[in-house]
């Protein structure tokens, strides 16, 4: 059984930052989704479809479930984190710091899972 000291831990401070940034990029597109739909819902000019908010939405759950891949260190949260961290790439002083942690070897150890104890018992 695992203790509440090892469930609870907290990731170090670059892979913590790269898991907020996911997390505020699901709150953000979540948002633009939700102004567009108050700003177009009376017009006649546009519309919105309910893929809109199809795509919206699942794009806010990638990034959301990324976030939470990554604090916890869940190792295909690596590889979504690299996915999503693309669209960074557009602010490059954001994009290349957010790079530049998920080459550190901080951030690789943080994914990688202890061997488990073979012993029956």
């Amino acid at each position: 059984m695992m203790s509440a000291e090892t469930t609870t831990r907290r990731p170090p401070e670059g892979v913590a930052l790269i898991a907020r940034t996911h997390w505020l990029t699901s709150g953000v597109i979540l948002f633009c989704v939700g102004l567009l739909h108050v700003i177009l819902r009376s017009s006649s000019v546009f519309t919105l479809t309910s893929n809109t908010y199809i795509y919206g939405g699942g794009l806010s759950f990638l990034y959301a479930a990324t976030g939470f891949m990554v604090w916890t260190g869940t190792p295909p949260g690596r590889f979504f984190s690299y996915a999503c961290s693309l669209l960074y790439l557009a602010r490059p002083p954001l994009g290349l710091q957010i790079w530049r942690i998920m080459r550190s070897s901080e951030y690789k150890a943080h994914f990688e899972r202890p061997p488990q104890d073979s012993r029956p018992g």
